[in-house]
Protein backbone atom coordinates (compact mmCIF):
# COMPACT_ATOMS: atom_id res chain seq x y z
CA UNK A 1 0.00 0.00 0.00
CA UNK A 2 1.22 3.64 -0.99
CA UNK A 3 2.15 5.72 2.24
CA UNK A 4 1.56 9.65 2.45
CA UNK A 5 3.21 11.72 4.76
CA UNK A 6 1.12 13.99 6.95
CA UNK A 7 2.53 17.17 6.77
CA UNK A 8 1.45 18.20 10.56
CA UNK A 9 4.17 19.34 13.01
CA UNK A 10 4.16 18.29 16.36
CA UNK A 11 3.48 20.67 19.48
CA UNK A 12 6.68 19.42 21.18
CA UNK A 13 9.87 16.84 19.79
CA UNK A 14 12.08 14.87 22.31
CA UNK A 15 14.86 15.04 20.45
CA UNK A 16 19.09 15.57 20.95
CA UNK A 17 20.60 17.65 18.14
CA UNK A 18 23.75 15.18 18.79
CA UNK A 19 21.50 12.41 17.81
CA UNK A 20 20.96 13.56 14.48
CA UNK A 21 24.52 14.37 13.64
CA UNK A 22 26.30 11.26 11.95
CA UNK A 23 29.17 9.87 13.57
CA UNK A 24 31.76 10.60 11.04
CA UNK A 25 30.84 14.24 10.29
CA UNK A 26 33.44 16.97 10.59
CA UNK A 27 31.82 19.13 12.80
CA UNK A 28 31.82 16.00 15.17
CA UNK A 29 35.29 15.54 15.02
CA UNK A 30 36.08 19.16 14.95
CA UNK A 31 34.25 19.21 18.63
CA UNK A 32 36.13 16.14 20.00
CA UNK A 33 39.53 17.10 19.00
CA UNK A 34 39.60 21.03 19.12
CA UNK A 35 39.73 22.71 22.18
CA UNK A 36 37.87 25.97 22.09
CA UNK A 37 37.93 26.90 25.80
CA UNK A 38 40.85 29.23 25.03
CA UNK A 39 38.60 31.85 23.42
CA UNK A 40 37.24 32.50 26.86
CA UNK A 41 40.32 33.09 28.35
CA UNK A 42 41.53 35.55 25.08
CA UNK A 43 38.35 37.77 25.90
CA UNK A 44 38.31 37.80 29.88
CA UNK A 45 39.40 41.40 29.29
CA UNK A 46 37.26 42.76 26.66
CA UNK A 47 34.09 42.11 28.51
CA UNK A 48 32.77 44.33 31.70
CA UNK A 49 31.65 42.27 34.86
CA UNK A 50 28.66 43.73 35.31
CA UNK A 51 25.57 44.52 33.15
CA UNK A 52 23.09 42.18 30.52
CA UNK A 53 25.07 39.30 29.52
CA UNK A 54 26.95 39.49 26.22
CA UNK A 55 26.59 36.89 23.28
CA UNK A 56 29.53 34.42 24.08
CA UNK A 57 32.02 34.99 22.04
CA UNK A 58 32.83 31.56 21.76
CA UNK A 59 29.34 31.23 19.76
CA UNK A 60 30.75 33.85 17.44
CA UNK A 61 34.37 32.14 16.78
CA UNK A 62 32.20 28.55 16.14
CA UNK A 63 30.41 30.44 13.93
CA UNK A 64 33.27 31.91 12.02
CA UNK A 65 34.94 28.72 11.82
CA UNK A 66 31.32 27.10 10.14
CA UNK A 67 32.00 29.42 7.54
CA UNK A 68 35.50 29.57 6.06
CA UNK A 69 35.10 25.83 6.72
CA UNK A 70 31.96 25.39 4.26
CA UNK A 71 33.40 28.56 2.06
CA UNK A 72 30.25 31.05 3.50
CA UNK A 73 32.14 34.03 2.49
CA UNK A 74 28.62 36.48 3.91
CA UNK A 75 28.00 37.05 6.91
CA UNK A 76 24.27 37.39 6.67
CA UNK A 77 24.17 34.39 4.57
CA UNK A 78 26.29 32.22 7.43
CA UNK A 79 23.23 33.24 10.00
CA UNK A 80 21.16 32.10 7.66
CA UNK A 81 22.85 28.55 7.59
CA UNK A 82 23.09 28.26 11.32
CA UNK A 83 19.71 29.15 11.49
CA UNK A 84 18.19 26.52 9.11
CA UNK A 85 21.38 23.33 9.83
CA UNK A 86 21.17 21.55 12.62
CA UNK A 87 24.50 20.33 12.80
CA UNK A 88 25.60 23.87 12.67
CA UNK A 89 23.33 24.81 15.62
CA UNK A 90 24.80 21.71 17.04
CA UNK A 91 28.44 22.33 16.79
CA UNK A 92 27.90 26.20 17.52
CA UNK A 93 26.55 25.26 21.08
CA UNK A 94 22.73 26.50 19.65
CA UNK A 95 19.39 24.77 20.76
CA UNK A 96 16.09 24.64 18.39
CA UNK A 97 14.75 27.02 21.04
CA UNK A 98 18.49 29.89 20.81
CA UNK A 99 17.77 32.86 18.23
CA UNK A 100 21.11 32.97 16.24
CA UNK A 101 23.40 35.95 16.37
CA UNK A 102 22.55 39.30 13.99
CA UNK A 103 24.73 39.74 11.42
CA UNK A 104 25.44 43.19 12.77
CA UNK A 105 26.94 41.43 16.01
CA UNK A 106 29.98 40.42 13.78
CA UNK A 107 30.20 43.83 13.07
CA UNK A 108 30.08 45.68 16.02
CA UNK A 109 32.85 43.20 17.52
CA UNK A 110 35.03 43.30 14.67
CA UNK A 111 35.52 47.05 14.52
CA UNK A 112 35.00 47.16 18.91
CA UNK A 113 36.22 45.24 21.19
CA UNK A 114 38.05 42.47 18.62
CA UNK A 115 39.80 45.44 16.85
CA UNK A 116 42.52 46.08 19.02
CA UNK A 117 43.24 43.11 20.83
CA UNK A 118 44.95 40.60 18.57
CA UNK A 119 42.44 37.98 18.97
CA UNK A 120 42.33 36.71 16.34
CA UNK A 121 46.40 35.84 16.16
CA UNK A 122 45.74 34.41 19.67
CA UNK A 123 43.46 32.12 18.38
CA UNK A 124 45.46 31.00 15.13
CA UNK A 125 48.37 30.34 17.57
CA UNK A 126 46.51 28.38 20.03
CA UNK A 127 45.55 26.31 17.80
CA UNK A 128 48.91 25.77 16.53
CA UNK A 129 50.05 25.34 20.20
CA UNK A 130 47.08 22.50 20.35
CA UNK A 131 48.39 20.80 16.92
CA UNK A 132 52.29 20.53 18.90
CA UNK A 133 51.07 19.20 21.78
CA UNK A 134 49.82 16.60 19.87
CA UNK A 135 52.87 16.18 18.13
CA UNK A 136 52.36 17.71 14.58
CA UNK A 137 54.55 20.17 14.90
CA UNK A 138 58.06 19.66 14.29
CA UNK A 139 59.66 23.24 13.90
CA UNK A 140 63.02 21.86 12.46
CA UNK A 141 62.69 22.20 8.73
CA UNK A 142 60.07 25.15 7.52
CA UNK A 143 58.82 26.36 3.99
CA UNK A 144 57.73 30.03 3.06
CA UNK A 145 56.33 31.75 0.42
CA UNK A 146 52.99 33.97 -0.61
CA UNK A 147 50.41 34.24 -2.79
CA UNK A 148 48.02 37.30 -3.83
CA UNK A 149 44.72 37.85 -2.43
CA UNK A 150 42.52 40.17 -4.93
CA UNK A 151 41.78 43.68 -2.72
CA UNK A 152 37.90 44.04 -2.73
CA UNK A 153 38.52 47.39 -4.56
CA UNK A 154 38.60 48.34 -8.72
CA UNK A 155 40.97 50.33 -10.89
CA UNK A 156 38.59 52.36 -10.75
CA UNK A 157 38.29 53.23 -7.70
CA UNK A 158 42.35 54.70 -7.89
CA UNK A 159 43.25 58.61 -7.84
CA UNK A 160 46.08 60.60 -8.18
CA UNK A 161 48.27 61.80 -4.85
CA UNK A 162 48.12 64.91 -4.43
CA UNK A 163 51.16 66.39 -2.71
CA UNK A 164 50.52 69.93 -1.03
CA UNK A 165 52.08 73.02 -2.50
CA UNK A 166 53.17 76.47 -1.57
CA UNK A 167 51.26 79.00 -2.70
CA UNK A 168 54.08 80.16 -5.28
CA UNK A 169 54.81 76.34 -6.15
CA UNK A 170 51.48 75.55 -7.19
CA UNK A 171 51.30 78.88 -9.17
CA UNK A 172 54.01 77.69 -10.87
CA UNK A 173 52.49 74.19 -11.71
CA UNK A 174 49.49 75.77 -13.30
CA UNK A 175 51.03 77.78 -15.21
CA UNK A 176 53.26 75.06 -16.65
CA UNK A 177 50.02 72.68 -17.42
CA UNK A 178 47.82 75.48 -18.41
CA UNK A 179 50.04 77.44 -20.66
CA UNK A 180 48.16 80.85 -22.83
CA UNK A 181 48.42 79.96 -26.30
CA UNK A 182 49.16 76.28 -26.83
CA UNK A 183 47.27 74.00 -28.94
CA UNK A 184 45.65 70.87 -26.99
CA UNK A 185 46.68 67.68 -27.34
CA UNK A 186 45.73 64.14 -27.52
CA UNK A 187 44.69 62.48 -24.39
CA UNK A 188 47.87 60.11 -24.04
CA UNK A 189 46.78 58.24 -21.02
CA UNK A 190 48.62 58.15 -17.71
CA UNK A 191 50.75 55.26 -16.48
CA UNK A 192 49.75 53.87 -12.79
CA UNK A 193 51.84 52.69 -10.43
CA UNK A 194 51.81 52.88 -6.90
CA UNK A 195 53.92 55.92 -6.32
CA UNK A 196 51.50 58.23 -8.02
CA UNK A 197 47.97 56.23 -7.42
CA UNK A 198 46.00 55.20 -4.61
CA UNK A 199 42.68 53.86 -4.38
CA UNK A 200 40.18 55.98 -2.30
CA UNK A 201 37.90 52.87 -1.34
CA UNK A 202 40.82 50.51 -0.12
CA UNK A 203 44.25 52.81 0.71
CA UNK A 204 46.19 49.95 1.68
CA UNK A 205 45.80 47.91 -1.44
CA UNK A 206 48.49 48.00 -4.24
CA UNK A 207 48.62 47.46 -8.07
CA UNK A 208 49.76 44.48 -8.89
CA UNK A 209 50.06 43.22 -12.15
CA UNK A 210 51.40 39.79 -12.77
CA UNK A 211 52.67 37.91 -16.41
CA UNK A 212 49.15 36.73 -18.33
CA UNK A 213 47.13 38.13 -16.01
CA UNK A 214 45.05 41.55 -15.68
CA UNK A 215 46.37 44.50 -13.76
CA UNK A 216 44.81 44.26 -10.19
CA UNK A 217 44.74 46.08 -6.39
CA UNK A 218 45.79 43.07 -4.36
CA UNK A 219 47.47 41.79 -1.41
CA UNK A 220 50.35 39.59 -0.72
CA UNK A 221 49.59 36.33 1.88
CA UNK A 222 52.53 34.71 3.39
CA UNK A 223 52.57 32.00 5.48
CA UNK A 224 55.12 29.88 7.76
CA UNK A 225 54.84 25.69 6.78
CA UNK A 226 55.92 23.38 8.83
CA UNK A 227 57.02 20.72 6.63
CA UNK A 228 56.21 17.82 8.82
CA UNK A 229 52.49 18.02 8.62
CA UNK A 230 51.98 20.97 6.55
CA UNK A 231 50.84 23.33 9.61
CA UNK A 232 50.71 26.91 8.93
CA UNK A 233 53.14 28.22 12.06
CA UNK A 234 52.59 32.24 10.87
CA UNK A 235 50.54 34.16 8.66
CA UNK A 236 51.63 37.91 8.12
CA UNK A 237 50.03 40.63 5.03
CA UNK A 238 52.38 42.40 2.90
CA UNK A 239 52.49 44.49 -0.20
CA UNK A 240 52.62 42.24 -3.43
CA UNK A 241 55.82 42.60 -4.46
CA UNK A 242 58.68 40.15 -4.03
CA UNK A 243 60.75 42.81 -2.02
CA UNK A 244 58.12 42.84 0.94
CA UNK A 245 57.81 39.41 0.78
CA UNK A 246 61.69 38.81 1.23
CA UNK A 247 62.08 40.97 4.09
CA UNK A 248 59.00 39.05 6.14
CA UNK A 249 60.70 36.07 6.29
CA UNK A 250 62.67 36.74 9.40
CA UNK A 251 60.03 38.58 11.39
CA UNK A 252 57.73 35.20 10.43
CA UNK A 253 60.51 33.30 12.21
CA UNK A 254 61.51 34.80 15.34
CA UNK A 255 57.85 35.34 16.30
CA UNK A 256 56.90 31.66 15.73
CA UNK A 257 59.82 30.97 17.52
CA UNK A 258 58.60 33.07 20.24
CA UNK A 259 55.62 31.76 20.62
CA UNK A 260 56.15 28.19 20.06
CA UNK A 261 59.64 27.46 21.50
CA UNK A 262 60.74 25.87 18.12
CA UNK A 263 64.42 25.62 16.85
CA UNK A 264 64.15 25.90 13.02
CA UNK A 265 67.37 24.49 11.17
CA UNK A 266 66.09 24.99 7.44
CA UNK A 267 64.03 27.07 5.91
CA UNK A 268 62.50 26.19 2.19
CA UNK A 269 61.52 29.34 -0.65
CA UNK A 270 61.25 30.59 -4.19
CA UNK A 271 63.33 33.15 -5.63
CA UNK A 272 61.72 35.75 -3.84
CA UNK A 273 63.45 34.78 -0.78
CA UNK A 274 67.02 34.81 -2.08
CA UNK A 275 67.37 38.59 -2.17
CA UNK A 276 70.07 40.17 -0.05
CA UNK A 277 67.71 41.56 2.77
CA UNK A 278 65.76 38.34 2.68
CA UNK A 279 68.29 35.86 3.39
CA UNK A 280 70.69 38.33 5.94
CA UNK A 281 67.23 38.14 8.07
CA UNK A 282 67.38 34.48 7.47
CA UNK A 283 70.72 33.88 8.42
CA UNK A 284 70.26 36.43 11.39
CA UNK A 285 67.48 33.39 12.48
CA UNK A 286 70.10 30.95 12.59
CA UNK A 287 68.46 29.01 10.37
CA UNK A 288 69.91 27.93 6.86
CA UNK A 289 68.80 29.49 3.86
CA UNK A 290 66.95 27.15 0.86
CA UNK A 291 65.98 29.52 -1.20
CA UNK A 292 65.93 30.44 -4.80
CA UNK A 293 68.58 32.57 -6.27
CA UNK A 294 67.29 36.46 -6.86
CA UNK A 295 67.28 37.21 -10.34
CA UNK A 296 70.12 39.41 -11.85
CA UNK A 297 69.67 42.89 -11.95
CA UNK A 298 71.10 43.39 -15.24
CA UNK A 299 72.61 41.45 -18.57
CA UNK A 300 76.59 40.75 -18.06
CA UNK A 301 78.83 41.61 -21.24
CA UNK A 302 80.75 39.31 -23.04
CA UNK A 303 84.07 39.54 -23.30
CA UNK A 304 84.35 41.48 -19.74
CA UNK A 305 85.32 40.34 -16.50
CA UNK A 306 82.33 39.53 -14.34
CA UNK A 307 82.70 40.89 -10.88
CA UNK A 308 83.02 37.71 -9.22
CA UNK A 309 86.32 37.43 -10.44
CA UNK A 310 87.17 40.47 -8.00
CA UNK A 311 88.71 39.19 -4.58
CA UNK A 312 87.32 41.31 -1.88
CA UNK A 313 90.13 41.95 1.03
CA UNK A 314 87.89 42.02 4.01
CA UNK A 315 90.61 43.62 5.86
CA UNK A 316 91.13 46.73 3.97
CA UNK A 317 87.92 46.76 2.31
CA UNK A 318 89.11 47.05 -1.37
CA UNK A 319 88.55 44.75 -4.21
CA UNK A 320 91.50 42.88 -6.32
CA UNK A 321 91.62 43.16 -9.82
CA UNK A 322 92.42 39.94 -11.94
CA UNK A 323 95.78 41.70 -12.59
CA UNK A 324 96.57 42.07 -9.08
CA UNK A 325 95.41 46.11 -8.98
CA UNK A 326 93.08 47.40 -6.23
CA UNK A 327 89.67 48.88 -6.32
CA UNK A 328 88.88 51.25 -3.61
CA UNK A 329 85.99 52.07 -2.03
CA UNK A 330 84.10 55.11 -3.02
CA UNK A 331 80.10 55.15 -2.09
CA UNK A 332 77.45 53.39 -1.08
CA UNK A 333 74.08 52.99 -2.80
CA UNK A 334 71.70 52.56 0.70
CA UNK A 335 68.32 51.92 -1.72
CA UNK A 336 70.05 48.93 -3.76
CA UNK A 337 72.35 48.01 -0.69
CA UNK A 338 75.34 48.13 -2.97
CA UNK A 339 78.82 49.41 -2.39
CA UNK A 340 80.87 50.98 -5.46
CA UNK A 341 84.29 50.23 -6.12
CA UNK A 342 86.61 52.10 -8.56
CA UNK A 343 90.20 51.65 -10.11
CA UNK A 344 92.55 54.43 -10.95
CA UNK A 345 93.21 55.76 -14.19
CA UNK A 346 96.53 54.90 -14.10
CA UNK A 347 96.16 51.51 -13.02
CA UNK A 348 94.35 50.78 -15.75
CA UNK A 349 95.95 52.82 -18.45
CA UNK A 350 98.87 50.64 -18.42
CA UNK A 351 97.20 47.54 -17.58
CA UNK A 352 97.84 44.90 -20.64
CA UNK A 353 93.88 43.50 -19.42
CA UNK A 354 92.51 46.56 -19.84
CA UNK A 355 90.25 45.07 -23.15
CA UNK A 356 89.31 42.53 -20.96
CA UNK A 357 87.96 44.39 -18.32
CA UNK A 358 86.55 47.68 -18.97
CA UNK A 359 85.91 50.30 -22.60
CA UNK A 360 86.04 53.38 -19.83
CA UNK A 361 89.01 54.83 -18.39
CA UNK A 362 89.04 53.00 -15.07
CA UNK A 363 86.57 49.95 -14.21
CA UNK A 364 83.71 50.20 -11.66
CA UNK A 365 82.49 47.47 -9.76
CA UNK A 366 79.53 47.41 -7.13
CA UNK A 367 79.35 44.51 -4.34
CA UNK A 368 76.21 44.36 -2.33
CA UNK A 369 76.41 44.53 0.94
CA UNK A 370 74.81 41.08 1.95
CA UNK A 371 77.66 39.47 -0.35
CA UNK A 372 79.01 37.18 2.40
CA UNK A 373 75.42 36.02 2.95
CA UNK A 374 74.61 35.54 -0.67
CA UNK A 375 77.32 33.25 -0.91
CA UNK A 376 76.53 31.19 2.01
CA UNK A 377 73.24 30.56 0.63
CA UNK A 378 75.03 29.48 -2.54
CA UNK A 379 77.54 27.48 -0.93
CA UNK A 380 73.81 25.70 0.56
CA UNK A 381 72.54 25.08 -3.00
CA UNK A 382 74.40 22.16 -3.96
CA UNK A 383 73.35 19.98 -0.93
CA UNK A 384 70.61 17.16 -0.43
CA UNK A 385 69.29 19.47 2.39
CA UNK A 386 68.45 22.44 -0.34
CA UNK A 387 67.14 19.45 -2.90
CA UNK A 388 64.90 18.13 -0.04
CA UNK A 389 63.06 21.69 1.00
CA UNK A 390 62.77 22.51 -2.60
CA UNK A 391 60.44 18.95 -3.07
CA UNK A 392 58.75 19.91 0.24
CA UNK A 393 58.07 23.40 -0.54
CA UNK A 394 55.33 22.57 -2.96
CA UNK A 395 53.23 21.24 -0.10
CA UNK A 396 52.27 24.91 0.49
CA UNK A 397 50.88 25.54 -2.92
CA UNK A 398 48.08 22.53 -2.35
CA UNK A 399 47.36 24.86 0.92
CA UNK A 400 46.90 27.83 -1.18
CA UNK A 401 44.73 25.98 -3.36
CA UNK A 402 42.83 24.66 -0.55
CA UNK A 403 42.35 28.29 0.80
CA UNK A 404 41.39 30.08 -2.68
CA UNK A 405 39.40 27.43 -4.26
CA UNK A 406 37.51 26.06 -0.67
CA UNK A 407 37.66 28.90 1.49
CA UNK A 408 36.82 31.97 -0.32
CA UNK A 409 41.12 33.60 0.25
CA UNK A 410 41.04 34.38 -3.97
CA UNK A 411 39.20 37.63 -3.08
CA UNK A 412 39.44 39.92 0.46
CA UNK A 413 35.88 39.84 2.03
CA UNK A 414 36.18 43.78 3.25
CA UNK A 415 38.99 46.20 3.15
CA UNK A 416 41.64 47.20 4.77
CA UNK A 417 44.84 45.62 5.89
CA UNK A 418 43.29 44.83 9.59
CA UNK A 419 40.66 43.03 7.67
CA UNK A 420 42.63 40.63 5.74
CA UNK A 421 44.69 39.85 8.06
CA UNK A 422 41.80 38.55 10.07
CA UNK A 423 40.42 36.67 7.24
CA UNK A 424 43.94 35.15 6.44
CA UNK A 425 44.69 34.55 10.29
CA UNK A 426 41.28 32.59 10.56
CA UNK A 427 41.70 30.67 7.45
CA UNK A 428 45.20 29.64 8.27
CA UNK A 429 43.43 28.33 12.13
CA UNK A 430 40.77 26.25 9.94
CA UNK A 431 43.12 24.83 7.54
CA UNK A 432 45.57 23.54 10.60
CA UNK A 433 42.13 21.92 12.46
CA UNK A 434 41.60 19.85 9.07
CA UNK A 435 45.40 19.36 9.61
CA UNK A 436 44.72 17.99 12.76
CA UNK A 437 41.44 16.29 12.17
CA UNK A 438 43.27 14.52 9.25
CA UNK A 439 45.91 12.69 11.28
CA UNK A 440 43.76 11.73 14.34
CA UNK A 441 40.87 10.64 12.49
CA UNK A 442 42.86 7.97 10.99
CA UNK A 443 44.22 6.44 14.05
CA UNK A 444 41.36 6.47 16.00
CA UNK A 445 38.14 4.57 16.15
CA UNK A 446 34.71 6.31 15.95
CA UNK A 447 32.73 5.92 19.31
CA UNK A 448 29.28 6.44 18.79
CA UNK A 449 26.48 6.65 21.43
CA UNK A 450 25.40 3.01 20.61
CA UNK A 451 29.13 1.94 21.90
CA UNK A 452 28.93 3.70 24.96
CA UNK A 453 25.30 2.31 25.58
CA UNK A 454 26.43 -1.63 24.47
CA UNK A 455 29.50 -1.27 27.06
CA UNK A 456 27.51 0.35 29.82
CA UNK A 457 24.93 -2.38 29.34
CA UNK A 458 27.80 -5.25 29.29
CA UNK A 459 29.23 -4.20 32.77
CA UNK A 460 25.92 -3.96 34.60
CA UNK A 461 25.11 -6.83 33.09
CA UNK A 462 28.54 -8.55 34.50
CA UNK A 463 27.75 -6.82 38.15
CA UNK A 464 24.40 -7.97 38.38
CA UNK A 465 25.49 -11.46 37.01
CA UNK A 466 28.55 -11.33 39.82
CA UNK A 467 26.22 -10.71 42.36
CA UNK A 468 23.61 -13.24 41.57
CA UNK A 469 26.46 -15.46 41.73
CA UNK A 470 28.08 -14.51 45.23
CA UNK A 471 24.55 -14.43 46.97
CA UNK A 472 23.76 -18.29 46.34
CA UNK A 473 27.11 -19.21 48.02
CA UNK A 474 28.64 -19.98 44.34
CA UNK A 475 32.18 -20.00 43.82
CA UNK A 476 33.32 -17.40 40.87
CA UNK A 477 36.19 -18.51 39.21
CA UNK A 478 36.00 -17.44 35.49
CA UNK A 479 34.19 -14.17 33.98
CA UNK A 480 34.49 -15.80 30.42
CA UNK A 481 31.84 -18.11 31.45
CA UNK A 482 29.47 -14.88 31.49
CA UNK A 483 27.24 -14.11 28.79
CA UNK A 484 27.79 -10.60 27.01
CA UNK A 485 25.76 -9.08 24.91
CA UNK A 486 26.57 -8.89 21.29
CA UNK A 487 28.13 -5.58 20.45
CA UNK A 488 26.52 -3.30 17.57
CA UNK A 489 29.95 -1.68 16.72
Amino acid sequence: MKGKQRREEPMFACVRLEELIPAGHILRKIDRWIDFSIIHEKTEDLYSSTGRPSIDPEVLIRMMVVGYLYGITSERRLCREVQLNLGYRWFCGLTLEDKVPDHSTFSKNRYGRFSESGLFRGLFQAVVKQAQQYGLVKGQHLTVDATTVQANASLGSLEEIIIPYEPEEYLDKVERENPAEEPLLANTGKKLSNETHISRTDPDARIFRKQFEKTKLAYSDNVLMDNTSRVILDVEITEPNLHQEGQVAGEMLERSRFAYGIKPETIGGDKAYGSGPAVRSICEAGVKPHVGVAAPKGPHIEGIYPKEDFIHDQENDELICPAGKRLWRRTTHKRNRQIEYVSSKADCKGCARKSLCTRAPCRVVHRHLDKDFLDYAADLRSTDGYRISQRCRKKVEMLFGEAKEFMGLRYARRRGYRNLMEQCLITAMVQNIKRIIQVFEEKAPIITQNCINWVSNSLLYIIDTARKTISEGKKLWRFSTLGVMPSPC
